[in-house]
């Protein structure tokens, strides 16, 4: 090779080995701007927040999720929208015992709010809805929390998207997409965000290699703003309630109106029957005899079960819109657990057996509290439909 050529090639290698040092300062240019767009500009917005939350909750990924979620702001909240005219239209209450119920309502909101919160975060970690225990148990409290969650449309609303977020002030607020899966109604919730300040934290330098040359950065750092938005309270949520129980409650109303002979038939036939089997365990020293005991439970078995399970059958055979399946399932509820109650009782009479007597008495206190449930629905149906309309 003459030393032209060899010139010529030398040349040639300085200027590419030259384009790829500049390509790859570049490259590393970008990508550090880029980092340091997403880290310092894009992470501090509020879209980053809801799209992280809607990702963090699409993947049952709760840790994610409350740090961009405040559950007890939102749940407590939700709960003043919730309760703010349960009582107002409600006739066979005086104007005392009304302020009494909203008074008590205010004073047990902490102990609802963190009980939805608990609700909520056992869905997200296992992908279902349960009761919270402790006072929220029964009615301790006053309150059917399960009524109370069935109100509140959280168990069949569907999330469908993100919509626009944009700033308001020092606030931002969001657009959520839902349908109400019972009536099919689209909904577009307005949530609230709010910036939260974290500590921040310092991140140092170190070395990167590109293109077979080693970039030394070890004495650049940064201090990251790891401060976040968070979104604290449902702005419209009110609103999505008006605009979807009238129609829930409308099918419910439609539903009892349907079911109301079958129930007020079976009712008579019920009183009929507790009457019959008082008299039947009637004894003079308060011990049946054998042969009574074994009546009695010929009389439940042959009678009173048939009857629960044929008013039940009945039932089945109304069509159930979508506002009373609550209601329907209820019911179904009811019906199963007074059986397993009357079986067990039969087993305690045939086999003078105070372990199962124990188990019928259990049941009947789970058929009760199913009952006042049922009973209570009914009844604020009635006191719907007696609210005058607002405009």
């Amino acid at each position: 090779m003459d030393d032209y050529t060899w010139r010529k090639r030398l040349e040639a290698r300085r200027k590419r080995r030259k384009r790829e040092r500049l390509f790859a300062v570049f490259l590393f240019a970008s990508m550090f701007g880029v980092l340091i767009w997403y880290f310092l500009v894009y992470t501090k917005t509020p879209g980053y927040a809801m799209e992280t939350a809607y990702e963090a909750l699409l993947e049952d990924d709760i840790k994610t999720f409350e740090r961009h979620v405040d559950l007890p702001s939102i749940t407590a909240r939700a709960y003043d929208d919730l309760t703010l005219d349960l009582f107002k239209y409600d006739k066979q209450l005086s104007e005392h015992e009304r302020s009494l119920f909203e008074n008590f309502y205010v004073l047990i909101r902490p102990q609802i709010s963190q009980g939805a919160v608990d609700v909520i975060e056992y869905r997200l970690n296992n992908g279902e809805w349960i009761l919270p225990g402790g006072i929220l148990t029964g009615r301790q409290l006053g309150i059917d929390f399960d009524l109370l969650l069935e109100r509140s449309l959280i168990r069949h609303t569907t999330i469908k998207g993100l919509g626009k977020v944009e700033y308001v002030g020092d606030k931002a607020r969001a657009q959520l997409e839902v349908v109400e899966d019972y009536t099919g109604m689209p909904f577009t919730l307005e949530l609230s965000l709010e910036l939260m300040t974290d500590s921040s934290r310092t991140f140092g330098g170190g070395e990167i290699e590109l293109f077979d040359h080693k970039w030394t950065v070890g004495s650049l750092n940064f201090n990251f703003d790891m401060s976040h938005w968070k979104v604290t309270g449902i702005e419209n949520y009110r609103d999505y309630l008006d605009v979807v129980s009238p129609i829930l409650k409308q099918e419910l109303a439609d539903y009892i109106d349907a079911t109301s002979e079958i129930v007020d038939r079976y009712n008579g036939t019920f009183r009929y029957q507790q009457d019959v089997f008082v008299y039947m365990q009637q004894t003079r020293d308060g011990v049946m005899t054998s042969e009574q005991r074994e009546n009695v439970a010929a009389y439940i078995e042959g009678t009173i079960i048939p009857s629960i399970q044929a008013r039940q059958n009945e039932l089945e055979q109304i069509s159930v819109p979508n506002g009373a399946l609550y209601l329907a399932d209820l019911r179904r509820q009811s019906a199963v657990i007074t059986t397993r109650a009357w079986e067990s009782y039969i087993q305690g009479l045939r086999e003078d057996s105070s372990a199962a007597f124990d188990t019928a008495e259990s049941l009947l206190k789970q058929e009760l509290a199913v009952d006042q449930r049922v009973e209570e629905i009914i009844h604020n149906s009635a006191v719907s439909r007696e609210r005058p309309d607002i405009p």
